[in-house]
């Protein structure tokens, strides 16, 4: 019994312990999803979907005016009163300062003694002694009767003693037979000129000669082709017997004019009064049995009469028409007349031209053939002095002699050189003393202007107002001392606009046009408009892409120096897949977004996300289009608590009910 109650506590022992074991198992079951869920990253989701991107740029920038007027002071002087203060308007002629001026009456004598001294050194400038090169023209005069002196010793010693070589005689013998070929051939030449056979003579004699020659055929050609012309046209009637052939045909027609106002004024009568009686036959007439004449007979007179005018008026109209065909080829013929006597006119100057030439290319042979003379007569000299010439007596010799004249040479190119040098120095010299002296002038003026105005600053001086504006600046106080040309105010020119001017990327502009409006954002109760003027290179980013939008802003609330937000609307479209902007990510491989992907287990869903990689192809402040390797249902990732990398699984962040 005692056992049986043993095994069964046993028995109820081991079921409790299994009820347990159970109980933990279950419980370790279900609170380990809320664990690993606690331990995954917290992901906020949105469904992609078709959408409307309005893209936008946006830029900021300060307001300025195109044209600003700065106020400057005339002179050395104090500001007595400033009537304007920043940010009033002013029109021309306002009144703007009042400067008295100091007393200056040290800077007068100051600038009265300045004016003295440089007067005064401009006049001793003006003392600047003139070069003289009498000395020098001296000595070169000397230098050149030493050297002719030489050369009258050197020319005595080769008259008196011909010393020449077995070389100078070879070569005197080599020229005196080279002069005697020349001649031959120049004869020859001479001879070929006078018999007009050209072709034998050298180009350098006949270049001319040959184009004058062929000017005189060619002015030959057009004589004949002139001729020829003229000849060709002949004139059987003049036009002075065709005009009195009109003059007869006129007559004719005269009287076919006569005859027939006749027979239609006597047809005219005949129908109201009757046919006449000279139009019947007499008794007398040899046919006593004529009919009548009647009143057709006269109507078919006077078509016959009507007839026999237009036929004459024909004969006259085309007498006239040959007439002018005539006297067309009168002229032609008068033409080709005077084309023949130009052409005669231009062959006689031709030849006239060719026989010029002609004579010049004789006399130009003749002057070759006396230059050979000479040569030969130098050459025979020589010859005649080599076999003559005796023994050398005393005296200095020719090549000492030669020495001297070189020496005499060289010192007379010295003191030439040098002159020369000396007077390009001297005027160099005078050039400077002449920009020295205009220096001096110039300073002397300006010393003076500066005088009258330190004369004439003494009495207060009223700035006004050249432009209408509104003031940007006061750069003075009352009291302050101002010198000539400083700053005392700067106006901005009101009539001449205001702009903003922002920076975007290239891609950015190339969606822009001159013209369009942007919005002004940060101005809400202004009625300020903004429209783009200009889009420009950013010159000041050095090689950057970026581009200068420059806007005209209007409005009564415009001030130069505020700062203006503009957002300017450059399309809008729809799109099969957008999704938040902040959905988008981007490595080195390129922009990509994470999609949440879900797995049923036993225990519940399990969220993983995947990679997809897409081109943003438009967005806005808020939202992007893409397209890639997605659909517009996916539910893509837009916030997480810590990074995320693909295949990671993450927790889904709990929407507040």
């Amino acid at each position: 019994m005692e056992e049986q109650t043993k095994s069964a506590r046993r028995r109820e022992r081991i079921k409790t312990l299994l009820i347990i074991f159970l109980v933990i198992l279950l419980l370790l079951t279900f609170f380990s999803n809320t664990i690993l869920n606690y331990s995954l990253p917290t992901v906020s989701a949105q469904y992609a979907s078709h959408g409307t991107i309005t893209e936008k740029i946006r830029g900021s920038g300060t307001v300025s005016a195109n044209q600003n007027y700065e106020v400057s002071a005339e002179g050395k002087r104090v500001v007595a009163s400033i009537y304007i203060k920043t940010g009033d308007e002013v029109k021309a002629g306002d009144k703007l300062f009042a400067l008295d001026a100091e007393d200056n009456s040290e800077e007068i004598k100051a600038a009265e003694s300045a004016l003295q001294e440089a007067e005064l050194a401009y006049q001793k400038a003006l003392l600047t002694a003139v070069p003289d090169y009498a000395a020098e023209n001296q000595e070169i005069t000397n230098a050149r009767a030493d050297l002719q002196t030489a050369i009258n010793k050197l020319n005595a010693a080769k008259n008196k003693r011909l010393a020449v070589s077995d070389a100078a005689y070879q070569q005197a013998v080599s020229d005196a037979k080279a002069a005697s070929a020349d001649i031959e051939t120049l004869t020859g030449y001479l001879a070929s000129v006078t018999a007009g056979e050209l072709e034998s003579i050298p180009v350098q004699y006949t270049a001319d000669l040959l184009n004058k020659q062929a000017a005189v055929q060619t002015a030959a050609k057009k004589l004949e082709t002139a001729q020829a012309d003229a000849e060709s046209k002949v004139i059987v009637v003049s036009s002075a017997e065709q005009k009195q052939t009109i003059t007869s045909l006129e007559r004719e027609a005269e009287k076919a004019q006569v005859a027939y106002d006749r027979a239609k004024a006597d047809y005219e009568s005949a129908k109201i009064n009757g046919i006449p009686e000279y139009y019947q036959p007499s008794s007398d007439d040899a046919e006593q049995d004529a009919p009548a004449y009647s009143l057709t007979d006269m109507e078919r007179a006077v078509e016959d009469a009507a007839q026999t005018l237009r036929y004459a008026n024909e004969d006259v109209q085309n007498a006239k028409t040959v007439l002018e065909s005539i006297q067309t080829q009168e002229q032609a013929l008068s033409d080709a007349q005077e084309a023949v006597r130009q052409a005669q006119a231009e062959q006689e100057a031709a030849q006239a031209a060719y026989k010029t030439a002609s004579a010049g290319i004789s006399t130009m042979i003749q002057a070759d053939i006396q230059n050979a003379n000479a040569r030969a007569d130098t050459a025979q000299a020589t010859i005649t002095a080599y076999e003559n010439q005796k023994a050398e007596d005393g005296g200095e010799s020719v090549d000492v002699l030669q020495e001297a004249v070189s020496q005499q040479e060289r010192t007379l190119q010295d003191l030439l050189l040098k002159l020369t040098k000396q007077k390009q120095e001297d005027d160099l010299s005078q050039q400077v003393g002449k920009l020295e002296l205009q220096s001096q002038q110039n300073a002397i003026n300006k010393q003076k202007e500066e005088l009258e105005k330190l004369k004439q600053a003494k009495d207060t001086k009223i700035i006004t107002s050249k432009n209408d504006g509104i003031v940007n600046a006061v750069n003075c106080s009352a009291g302050d001392t101002v010198m000539d040309g400083d700053n005392l105010a700067s106006i901005t020119l009101t009539g001449s606009g205001y702009t903003v001017q922002i920076s975007v990327t290239a891609e950015q502009a190339r969606k822009l046009h001159a013209g369009m409006n942007a919005e002004i954002t940060n101005q809400y109760y202004s009625d300020m408009t903004a429209t783009l003027a200009s889009v420009k290179q950013d010159t000041e980013k050095g090689a950057s892409d970026n581009k200068i939008l420059t806007f005209n802003i209007t409005g009564n609330d415009v001030t130069p120096g505020q700062l203006l937000a503009l957002s300017i609307q450059t399309s809008s479209e729809n799109y099969d897949c957008v999704v938040p902007s902040s959905a988008i990510m981007e490595d080195n491989k390129g922009k990509f977004v994470l999609i949440i992907k879900a797995k049923n287990t036993p225990l519940g869903n399990r969220y993983y996300v995947s990679r997809s990689d897409v081109t943003v192809i438009a967005h806005d402040d808020v939202n992007s289009a893409v397209q890639g390797d997605m659909a517009s249902s996916d539910f893509v990732v837009t916030t997480s608590e810590k990074p995320l990398t693909a295949g990671m699984q993450v927790r889904m962040e709990e929407k507040e009910k």
